[in-house]
């Protein structure tokens, strides 16, 4: 006579196997993982290219660079261009330096799109009365913007750092438009509060001023988690190499 524990395991087997021959018996193929079945973070664009416009700020000897030009550059000179031609520009960033040399105090938008998106974008950003101010104030020197007529860097990966992997340059534009984004919606949603006009260029700064402070204390009270710990997550908790301290 067979137990209750016997027949407990001759029922275990007996399913197993029908498991074994109901996957033996259908001629469905495994899928293969590949690229095609993941959302690329790139795209390679035919007749599209990198472009820069560069502001180059006012920095007067013997003080530090005044970084909050660079919010009253993105938000009021650059944002309102970028939103009419967002959806012909799938890849765009900010990049901000301050060094003295050459090139000095510079804000950069860099983009990625056709040559007439290009030139309507430089176009447009030249007519902005904001930025007239701003240079006519002396807290900008000069803009700076690629010729729409001589395109060079077509590549995804072309204005990437070439010390990174290719892998990587390929896929971190994507990853820094994010971050720029961020960035600006930050600044925009702090805007929001002011009921002001700003016709004073100098009190329009000092509101961006206000908006950094706050953006530096989010940066220095929640950057950790909400940024650092969430992309750590992503890329699976993996050990990182710290070569040198970076700064600005």
């Amino acid at each position: 006579m067979t137990s209750l524990t016997e027949k407990k395991i001759i029922a275990m087997v007996l399913f197993a196997g029908v498991l074994m021959c109901g996957c033996s018996a259908s001629n469905k193929p495994v899928q293969d993982v590949s690229v095609h079945n993941v959302p690329p973070s790139y795209k390679v664009l035919d007749n599209t290219y990198w472009w820069r416009c560069k502001f180059k700020n006012v920095w007067p000897a013997n003080v530090g660079p005044d970084l909050v030009i660079d919010l009253l550059l993105a938000h009021a000179v650059v944002s309102p261009v970028l939103v009419r031609h967002i959806d012909d520009i799938p890849y765009w960033r900010f990049h901000r330096r301050a060094a003295r040399d050459q090139a000095g105090q510079q804000f950069s938008l860099i983009f990625y799109s056709k040559p007439e998106i290009a030139s309507a974008v430089f176009a447009e950003i030249h007519e902005s009365e904001i930025l007239k101010r701003a240079i006519s104030a002396n807290l900008v020197e000069r803009v700076i913007t690629d010729n729409p007529d001589h395109p060079n860097f077509s590549a995804i990966e072309a204005t990437s750092d070439t010390h990174w992997s290719l892998d990587l340059q390929k896929n971190w534009p994507a990853f820094i438009m994010g971050v720029s984004s961020l960035w600006l919606g930050l600044i925009d949603e702090s805007f929001q509060d002011s009921p002001e006009n700003f016709a004073d260029i100098h009190r329009l700064l000092e509101k961006y001023r206000e908006i950094d402070a706050k953006i530096a204390e989010i940066w220095r009270t929640e950057g950790q988690h909400a940024l650092l710990h969430h992309m750590n997550a992503v890329l699976g908790y993996k050990p990182l190499v710290i070569r040198k301290e970076l700064s600005f």
